[in-house]
Protein backbone atom coordinates (compact mmCIF):
# COMPACT_ATOMS: atom_id res chain seq x y z
CA UNK A 1 0.00 0.00 0.00
CA UNK A 2 1.11 3.37 -0.58
CA UNK A 3 0.91 5.97 2.37
CA UNK A 4 1.65 9.83 3.12
CA UNK A 5 3.61 10.70 5.76
CA UNK A 6 4.62 13.60 7.90
CA UNK A 7 9.00 13.90 8.03
CA UNK A 8 8.75 14.14 11.72
CA UNK A 9 12.45 14.51 12.21
CA UNK A 10 15.79 14.50 10.43
CA UNK A 11 19.11 14.74 12.60
CA UNK A 12 22.39 13.24 11.91
CA UNK A 13 24.16 10.47 13.71
CA UNK A 14 27.68 11.17 11.91
CA UNK A 15 29.20 12.83 9.80
CA UNK A 16 26.68 11.47 6.26
CA UNK A 17 24.14 8.99 7.64
CA UNK A 18 20.71 10.95 8.68
CA UNK A 19 18.00 9.73 10.70
CA UNK A 20 14.76 9.86 9.47
CA UNK A 21 12.11 9.96 11.41
CA UNK A 22 8.62 9.35 9.87
CA UNK A 23 5.08 10.03 11.00
CA UNK A 24 2.16 7.47 9.45
CA UNK A 25 -0.89 8.87 9.52
CA UNK A 26 -2.28 4.90 11.29
CA UNK A 27 -0.15 2.18 13.05
CA UNK A 28 1.32 -0.18 9.80
CA UNK A 29 1.83 -3.98 10.59
CA UNK A 30 5.19 -4.87 9.25
CA UNK A 31 7.66 -7.64 10.57
CA UNK A 32 10.94 -6.88 11.91
CA UNK A 33 13.78 -6.91 9.38
CA UNK A 34 11.68 -5.49 6.31
CA UNK A 35 11.68 -3.07 3.87
CA UNK A 36 9.92 0.20 2.71
CA UNK A 37 10.04 2.06 -0.35
CA UNK A 38 9.90 5.80 -0.92
CA UNK A 39 7.98 6.48 -4.19
CA UNK A 40 9.42 9.15 -6.28
CA UNK A 41 7.42 10.30 -9.23
CA UNK A 42 9.41 8.01 -12.03
CA UNK A 43 11.02 5.83 -9.39
CA UNK A 44 11.05 3.54 -5.77
CA UNK A 45 14.06 3.45 -3.78
CA UNK A 46 14.02 0.57 -0.66
CA UNK A 47 15.42 1.44 2.80
CA UNK A 48 15.25 -0.92 5.60
CA UNK A 49 12.95 -0.46 8.85
CA UNK A 50 15.22 0.67 11.90
CA UNK A 51 12.45 0.61 14.49
CA UNK A 52 10.77 -2.34 15.52
CA UNK A 53 7.16 -3.39 14.43
CA UNK A 54 5.72 -2.17 17.52
CA UNK A 55 6.85 1.77 17.77
CA UNK A 56 3.11 3.20 16.76
CA UNK A 57 2.67 5.20 13.68
CA UNK A 58 6.37 6.18 13.73
CA UNK A 59 9.10 4.59 11.81
CA UNK A 60 12.72 5.46 11.53
CA UNK A 61 14.83 5.17 8.48
CA UNK A 62 18.95 6.00 8.10
CA UNK A 63 19.79 7.10 4.79
CA UNK A 64 23.26 7.59 3.04
CA UNK A 65 23.81 9.28 0.40
CA UNK A 66 25.56 7.54 -2.60
CA UNK A 67 28.25 8.95 -4.89
CA UNK A 68 27.26 8.86 -8.56
CA UNK A 69 23.81 7.61 -8.05
CA UNK A 70 20.82 9.44 -9.01
CA UNK A 71 18.28 7.51 -6.83
CA UNK A 72 20.46 8.75 -4.08
CA UNK A 73 20.65 12.35 -5.38
CA UNK A 74 16.48 12.44 -5.74
CA UNK A 75 15.98 11.11 -2.22
CA UNK A 76 18.42 13.75 -0.85
CA UNK A 77 16.85 16.71 -2.37
CA UNK A 78 13.65 15.04 -0.57
CA UNK A 79 15.22 14.90 2.31
CA UNK A 80 16.50 18.53 2.08
CA UNK A 81 13.15 20.19 0.44
CA UNK A 82 9.74 18.06 1.60
CA UNK A 83 7.92 18.06 4.86
CA UNK A 84 6.13 14.84 3.34
CA UNK A 85 6.87 11.45 1.84
CA UNK A 86 4.79 8.54 -0.13
CA UNK A 87 5.80 5.17 0.91
CA UNK A 88 5.08 1.50 0.03
CA UNK A 89 5.70 -1.18 3.03
CA UNK A 90 6.00 -3.78 4.36
CA UNK A 91 8.16 -5.17 1.56
CA UNK A 92 10.61 -8.29 1.82
CA UNK A 93 11.02 -11.70 2.58
CA UNK A 94 13.66 -11.37 5.17
CA UNK A 95 12.34 -10.77 8.87
CA UNK A 96 11.85 -12.33 12.18
CA UNK A 97 8.28 -13.18 12.73
CA UNK A 98 8.45 -16.71 14.35
CA UNK A 99 11.04 -16.83 17.05
CA UNK A 100 14.49 -18.17 16.14
CA UNK A 101 15.19 -22.00 18.12
CA UNK A 102 18.91 -21.60 18.26
CA UNK A 103 21.23 -18.47 17.84
CA UNK A 104 21.37 -15.82 15.59
CA UNK A 105 23.79 -14.39 13.58
CA UNK A 106 23.79 -11.12 12.21
CA UNK A 107 25.71 -10.11 9.71
CA UNK A 108 25.57 -6.85 8.33
CA UNK A 109 27.58 -4.31 6.04
CA UNK A 110 27.28 0.02 6.73
CA UNK A 111 24.09 0.89 6.59
CA UNK A 112 22.74 -2.74 6.15
CA UNK A 113 23.01 -2.81 10.01
CA UNK A 114 19.85 -0.84 10.29
CA UNK A 115 17.65 -3.77 9.27
CA UNK A 116 19.54 -5.58 12.08
CA UNK A 117 18.52 -3.17 14.84
CA UNK A 118 14.96 -3.87 14.21
CA UNK A 119 15.18 -7.46 14.45
CA UNK A 120 17.90 -7.05 17.77
CA UNK A 121 15.47 -4.43 19.27
CA UNK A 122 12.07 -6.59 18.12
CA UNK A 123 13.94 -9.73 20.13
CA UNK A 124 15.03 -8.23 22.94
CA UNK A 125 11.52 -6.66 23.67
CA UNK A 126 9.78 -10.50 23.11
CA UNK A 127 12.55 -12.11 25.43
CA UNK A 128 14.53 -13.93 23.08
CA UNK A 129 16.62 -16.12 24.79
CA UNK A 130 19.47 -17.62 22.32
CA UNK A 131 22.42 -15.90 21.77
CA UNK A 132 22.54 -13.07 19.38
CA UNK A 133 25.77 -11.48 17.41
CA UNK A 134 25.90 -8.85 15.73
CA UNK A 135 28.78 -8.12 13.60
CA UNK A 136 28.50 -4.99 11.63
CA UNK A 137 31.38 -4.39 8.67
CA UNK A 138 31.92 -0.94 7.39
CA UNK A 139 34.72 1.04 5.80
CA UNK A 140 36.51 2.77 8.63
CA UNK A 141 35.96 3.89 12.78
CA UNK A 142 33.60 6.98 11.71
CA UNK A 143 31.18 4.65 10.05
CA UNK A 144 29.97 2.65 12.97
CA UNK A 145 27.52 5.62 14.00
CA UNK A 146 25.15 3.28 16.10
CA UNK A 147 28.25 1.56 18.50
CA UNK A 148 26.87 3.25 21.66
CA UNK A 149 23.42 2.07 20.51
CA UNK A 150 24.78 -1.53 20.21
CA UNK A 151 27.22 -1.46 23.26
CA UNK A 152 24.20 -0.30 25.60
CA UNK A 153 22.43 -3.29 24.04
CA UNK A 154 25.55 -5.69 25.21
CA UNK A 155 25.22 -4.30 28.59
CA UNK A 156 21.43 -4.82 28.96
CA UNK A 157 20.94 -8.16 27.26
CA UNK A 158 23.45 -11.02 28.28
CA UNK A 159 22.95 -12.89 25.25
CA UNK A 160 24.29 -9.77 22.53
CA UNK A 161 27.33 -9.94 21.23
CA UNK A 162 28.26 -6.93 19.37
CA UNK A 163 31.54 -6.67 17.08
CA UNK A 164 32.15 -4.19 15.13
CA UNK A 165 34.60 -4.90 11.98
CA UNK A 166 36.60 -2.54 9.75
CA UNK A 167 37.79 -3.44 6.53
CA UNK A 168 40.28 -0.61 5.92
CA UNK A 169 42.54 0.16 9.02
CA UNK A 170 44.51 2.43 6.87
CA UNK A 171 41.84 4.95 7.19
CA UNK A 172 41.27 4.66 11.11
CA UNK A 173 45.18 4.76 12.51
CA UNK A 174 43.96 4.58 16.13
CA UNK A 175 41.49 1.83 15.72
CA UNK A 176 42.26 -1.38 18.02
CA UNK A 177 39.37 -3.44 17.12
CA UNK A 178 38.49 -6.45 14.59
CA UNK A 179 39.87 -5.79 11.14
CA UNK A 180 38.95 -7.51 7.79
CA UNK A 181 35.91 -8.63 5.39
CA UNK A 182 32.89 -9.04 7.99
CA UNK A 183 31.76 -12.30 6.92
CA UNK A 184 35.16 -13.36 6.94
CA UNK A 185 35.47 -12.20 10.71
CA UNK A 186 32.04 -13.72 11.81
CA UNK A 187 32.96 -17.01 10.20
CA UNK A 188 36.68 -17.57 12.03
CA UNK A 189 35.34 -16.15 15.24
CA UNK A 190 32.03 -18.67 15.63
CA UNK A 191 33.30 -21.88 14.02
CA UNK A 192 36.59 -22.20 12.22
CA UNK A 193 39.47 -20.68 14.69
CA UNK A 194 40.59 -23.63 17.01
CA UNK A 195 39.10 -22.66 20.83
CA UNK A 196 36.63 -20.78 18.75
CA UNK A 197 32.60 -21.39 20.79
CA UNK A 198 31.13 -23.32 18.07
CA UNK A 199 33.59 -25.08 16.06
CA UNK A 200 32.46 -28.74 17.33
CA UNK A 201 28.66 -28.10 17.39
CA UNK A 202 26.08 -28.33 14.69
CA UNK A 203 25.12 -25.60 12.65
CA UNK A 204 21.67 -27.38 11.93
CA UNK A 205 20.20 -24.69 14.52
CA UNK A 206 21.75 -21.16 13.76
CA UNK A 207 20.23 -18.85 11.68
CA UNK A 208 22.38 -16.35 9.82
CA UNK A 209 21.04 -12.94 8.44
CA UNK A 210 22.91 -11.26 6.03
CA UNK A 211 22.35 -7.23 4.94
CA UNK A 212 24.60 -5.69 2.33
CA UNK A 213 25.02 -5.41 -1.19
CA UNK A 214 24.92 -8.09 -3.83
CA UNK A 215 29.00 -9.07 -3.74
CA UNK A 216 29.05 -9.29 0.06
CA UNK A 217 26.08 -11.13 0.31
CA UNK A 218 26.90 -13.92 -1.97
CA UNK A 219 30.31 -14.23 -0.81
CA UNK A 220 29.62 -14.47 2.81
CA UNK A 221 26.85 -17.18 1.71
CA UNK A 222 29.43 -18.91 0.11
CA UNK A 223 32.03 -19.22 3.15
CA UNK A 224 28.74 -20.63 5.28
CA UNK A 225 27.55 -23.21 3.24
CA UNK A 226 31.12 -24.26 2.53
CA UNK A 227 31.38 -25.12 6.01
CA UNK A 228 28.11 -26.98 6.41
CA UNK A 229 25.56 -24.43 7.01
CA UNK A 230 22.46 -25.58 5.49
CA UNK A 231 21.68 -22.96 2.62
CA UNK A 232 18.21 -22.85 3.98
CA UNK A 233 18.85 -21.55 7.71
CA UNK A 234 20.47 -18.16 5.54
CA UNK A 235 18.41 -15.39 4.85
CA UNK A 236 18.92 -12.30 3.09
CA UNK A 237 16.58 -9.60 0.99
CA UNK A 238 19.58 -9.80 -2.19
CA UNK A 239 18.32 -13.50 -3.06
CA UNK A 240 14.87 -11.71 -4.18
CA UNK A 241 16.21 -8.43 -5.25
CA UNK A 242 19.29 -9.64 -6.88
CA UNK A 243 19.12 -13.44 -7.18
CA UNK A 244 21.98 -14.55 -8.86
CA UNK A 245 21.03 -16.11 -12.09
CA UNK A 246 20.13 -12.30 -13.14
CA UNK A 247 24.07 -11.58 -12.11
CA UNK A 248 25.55 -13.90 -14.17
CA UNK A 249 23.73 -12.25 -16.92
CA UNK A 250 24.78 -8.82 -16.44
Amino acid sequence: MTIRCEIESIDYLNQDTRRVILRTPHHIEFHAGQYLEIVLPDRRCPFSIASKPKDDNLIELHIRPTGDSEDSDLIENLLDTERVVDIQLPLGECFVDTLPTGPLLLIAASTGVTQMKSIVEHLHEVGFTHEIFLYWGVLKEEDIYLRSTCEAWSKTNSNFFFAPVISEPTLSPSWTGRTGLVGKVALDDLFVTPGSKYRKVSMDKFSVYISGGPGMVYATTDLFVEIGLPINNIYSDMFALAPRSVLKTQ
